[in-house]
């Protein structure tokens, strides 16, 4: 009868010890579907971000070749309130682009070129040179690439644009249109990995295309 017994009672362990491997199994997929959905939402999150600033990029470029035709001013010209008609972008250059909220501006847009110090990648993330780019959140929750507010926070997206000559094939010739710039707008960030985003627009002179 004690044999028997004795039976039972370690058949009633096995089952448990079986139970409990079974619940460990499901408990770590369903950790692993939670922390993976986590993962994707905020990628998807950055993503929007990053999607949203390099279209933005391309609109303020735009608003200033517009800004220029309203002025009777050359469609590329970096400021057109001002009267310095030499200041105009430059192919295979690099720069900041943002919105001025400044009063004392005269125009409300803010371009700097940056194209003697730039770097990037991922281990150039600490330079100097990628930390002039690199963009802030002001009291007002703006994105930003001045980070002097004191209500101010730095983020882990970088941004600007490059721009390029529109090229295109005439039989066997590679030709140059001078009157348009191949824009690209490139937003970078690191959170958990390296990412990028780039989208591209040919804006053109199209007045006197």
């Amino acid at each position: 009868m004690n044999t028997i017994n004795n039976k039972r009672e370690a058949f009633s362990i096995i089952e448990i010890l079986v139970w409990i491997f079974i619940f460990s199994l499901w408990i770590t997929s369903v950790y692993a579907i939670i922390s993976s959905t986590l993962r994707i939402n905020d990628f998807n999150k950055n993503y929007i971000i990053a999607s949203n600033l390099a279209n933005e990029q391309i609109e303020l470029f735009r608003n200033i070749r517009d800004s220029n035709y309203n002025e009777i001013k050359k469609y590329n010209q970096i400021n057109p309130s001002s009267n310095n008609y030499d200041n105009v972008f430059e192919f295979w250059k690099k720069y900041k682009i943002e919105n001025n909220y400044s009063d004392s501006s005269t125009f409300p847009i803010s371009v700097i070129d940056i194209t003697s110090w730039f770097e990037e990648w991922k281990n150039k993330l600490d330079s100097s040179s990628m930390q002039s780019y690199i963009l802030c959140l002001d009291s007002l929750n703006r994105y930003t690439y001045d980070c002097s507010d004191p209500g101010s926070k730095k983020t882990k997206f970088y941004k600007y644009i490059s721009l390029e000559k529109v090229q295109y094939k005439d039989w066997w010739d590679i030709k140059d249109i001078t009157e348009a710039y191949l824009l690209k707008s490139k937003v970078i960030w690191y959170i958990k990995w390296y990412h990028e985003f780039e989208l591209k627009a040919v804006i053109a002179d199209w007045k006197r295309l």
